[in-house]
């Protein structure tokens, strides 16, 4: 009865020590990812920036007639891109940090 007592011990101290390991490597992967996400939404910033200061200078430059219409039209498609991908890379960071709530036992808000 001892033995067995000791047995079922010894495999419920194997199995705590297997699912500590999966926990702490869902809870790190997780913080992995949303770092990633967060330096994929500050690029995003900052493209929309460049993007938006290019295409204001690229309208001007319409206006004065020192820029094409499809010059300016491509600089407004590739600000409209530009928000397209920040839009999507703050998608990608909220559902990074629902991950990482979840992998840390809590519930998303």
């Amino acid at each position: 009865m001892k033995r067995g007592r000791e047995a079922q011990l010894d495999q419920a101290k194997e199995n705590l020590a297997r699912l500590t390991d999966e926990v702490e490597l869902a809870i790190h992967t997780a913080y992995n990812k949303l770092e990633r996400t967060q330096q994929m939404v500050k690029v995003s910033e900052e493209v929309v920036t460049l993007r938006s200061e290019s295409n204001h200078v690229l309208q001007q430059e319409l206006l004065q007639g020192a820029a094409l219409k499809s010059q300016a039209a491509m600089a407004t498609a590739q600000e409209y891109d530009a928000k397209a991908l920040l839009l999507q890379s703050q998608l990608d960071y909220s559902e990074a940090h629902d991950e990482f709530i979840h992998a840390m036992g809590l519930t998303p808000e």
